[in-house]
């Protein structure tokens, strides 16, 4: 599983073009941890969509909001033991193999529909299509 979830790292690092230089360590909780230098560094954790494949719609806009936001949840509820880490901040990236959308203003609509997480940034990463959303960045707020 961890060979798996180092893979799906580096292909959003590779996609994700504000991914901070560093070394990646494997950790458990989070998954990950980047060390971008001495006194910074951040925790990285990934969870997986409960379908590997979507293809959004208007109708089906909701029922995909729904499995995001369990998501979300399932690991907000966890972020009290990765900040034991003492980091300085926290990403989750929510990914599946394939996102295909037909709605216009994806991205927009996507981050009206996301709930507080208490992490710093989150993503949501289409293997296959090389696509990532940011969903949430404390920046905004």
């Amino acid at each position: 599983m961890k060979h798996q979830e180092s893979i799906i790292l580096e292909n959003f690092r590779k996609h994700f073009h504000g991914f901070p230089k560093g070394r990646i360590i494997k950790s458990e909780s989070p998954d990950f941890i980047l060390k971008c230098g001495q006194k910074h560094a951040i925790g990285i954790e990934l969870t997986r969509l409960e379908h590997s494949e979507y293809i959004i719609n208007p109708a089906s806009f909701a029922s995909f909001i729904e499995h995001l936001h369990a998501a979300i949840r399932n690991k907000s509820e966890k972020l009290s033991n990765y900040r034991k880490n003492n980091l300085n901040a926290y990403w989750l990236i929510i990914h599946a193999d394939s996102i295909v959308h037909k709605i216009p203003e994806f991205t927009e609509r996507l981050r009206d529909s996301i709930p507080a997480s208490g992490f710093d940034r989150v993503f949501l990463f289409a293997l296959f299509e090389g696509e990532v959303w940011e969903l949430h960045d404390s920046v905004w707020e």
